[in-house]
């Protein structure tokens, strides 16, 4: 991608770098990517599964292993690692019991990852599943944009594989 070094181009630049900076950030927004879909599974059922890091390797085809040094609970920290990066360090930034959590990771440098989680329920008794990626950190302006959609791309295949999971153990 070549800058827009045009007077336009520089003075909405200056503009982002100053909106960062009078947001408190040292570098970039945050740009937020997802997917969403539905299952018959009510969210409990969702939840029992989200909610317990050890079953993850078994439904998510991303992820090889994972430890928390304690329980699931906002502030718990732990490696994870994956089939794609590497073991990384994680934190459960937030943990809303049976409806959401955000999980943090440093996959690579300068910039951090927000995973974040989300359980509605349907009308129906079913669920509305969400997976979400936001990035923060110095190089969030330049990964942000290059890798969300692609990152967020591999989220249908593990909520399909969650659904699957929850709508098994419900039947």
């Amino acid at each position: 991608m070549v800058p827009d070094l045009s007077v336009d181009g520089l003075r909405q630049a200056a503009e982002v770098r100053t909106l960062g900076e009078n947001l408190g950030a040292t570098a970039a927004l945050m740009a937020s990517h997802a997917h969403t879909l539905e299952t018959t599974a009510a969210p409990d059922a969702v939840w029992r599964i989200w909610s317990a890091p050890q079953t993850w390797p078994e439904w998510n085809p991303d992820v090889q292993s994972i430890e928390l040094d304690g329980p699931f609970a906002a502030g718990t920290t732990g490696k994870m690692s994956t089939k794609r990066g590497g073991t990384h360090d994680i934190r459960l930034e937030q943990v809303d019991s049976g409806k959401s959590f955000q999980l943090e990771t440093a996959a690579i440098p300068g910039a951090r990852f927000h995973f974040r989680c989300e359980i509605a329920p349907l009308p129906s008794g079913g669920s509305r599943i969400s997976q979400g990626i936001s990035m923060s950190g110095p190089m969030a302006w330049l990964f942000g944009p290059m890798m969300g959609p692609k990152i967020a791309q591999s989220f249908a295949p593990i909520l399909q594989s969650l659904k699957a999971k929850a709508e098994a153990a419900a039947a």
